[in-house]
């Protein structure tokens, strides 16, 4: 579904070359949950940039459904950490969450439609006629997910969408972003810089090295599908997973290269 493969990316300036991504290479299958780890400033953001085609790669291809990217691909949606700036406070939440619908040229019947399934889909059935300045932080990163799945996407890339809210805020989000992919079965890469969540949402985590990046190593997370917050987290294989990726973002803090396990 989604493929990287040698991907570069040099910001040039006057100042000087400043190399971001180096050799980035690895894939998404369709259907999978997978997380994107590593430390701060190594690229992240720029990466999933790339990835959405708002970012052209110095070098490198990365391909979804077997087409380049070379600007925004239709089927992609992309959910942004800073809420308060992706969501417009002039319009109502149902006018949010519509809006993606209208540049698809979809009939305001299924608009509509849609617009109320997503946000039923994300427990904000109701809050249609609401602002979001009216609305709590959670319920405002909940909106901008609505409009993400009312898009009916088949990928999907979240840039650390639960970086700004508490903590308590954060665990319901990570259970909604598992149930809703288990239901849609869309394709989901979610960039984060918190390695229990990365290992408690994900099939799979690629951890990147630091800047100049490239992958540092890639774990398959053989945890039962169902998880829950508490149980999850208590289990002894979800400890060995995040001293694993904990590890080697360490060493990748420190430029070594990986270790095999």
């Amino acid at each position: 579904m989604l493929e990287v493969k040698g991907l570069r990316k040099v910001y040039r300036s006057g100042s000087g070359d400043v190399e971001a991504l180096r050799d980035l290479t690895f894939h998404v299958d369709t259907g999978d949950l997978v997380c994107l780890v590593g430390p701060s400033g190594c690229g992240k953001t720029t990466l999933l940039r790339c990835l959405a085609g708002l970012l052209d790669p110095t070098a490198g291809t990365v391909r979804i459904d077997g087409h380049e990217v070379a600007g925004p691909p239709p089927g992609l949606a992309m959910v942004f950490q800073e809420y308060g700036r992706s969501l417009f406070p002039w319009m109502s939440v149902r006018d949010n969450v519509e809006l993606p619908l209208k540049q698809k040229r979809i009939p305001r019947t299924r608009r509509l439609e849609l617009v109320g399934e997503a946000l039923d889909a994300v427990g904000l059935a109701g809050t249609e006629s609401s602002y979001p300045w009216q609305l709590s932080g959670g319920m405002q990163q909940r909106v901008a997910i609505a409009r993400a799945v009312a898009y009916e996407p088949t990928t999907l890339l979240m840039d650390e969408p639960f970086a700004a809210v508490d903590a308590q805020t954060r665990a319901d989000l990570e259970d909604l972003v598992r149930s809703l992919w288990q239901r849609l079965r869309v394709t989901i890469l979610f960039v984060t810089h918190d390695i229990d969540e990365a290992v408690y949402l994900g099939q799979r985590v690629v951890m990147l090295s630091s800047s100049p990046t490239v992958v540092q190593d890639e774990l398959v997370v053989d945890l039962p599908a169902a998880r829950d917050q508490l149980h999850t987290r208590a289990d002894s294989r979800f400890t060995a997973l995040r001293t694993h990726v904990y590890e080697q973002i360490q060493a990748a803090k420190r430029g070594r290269p990986a270790t095999t396990v």
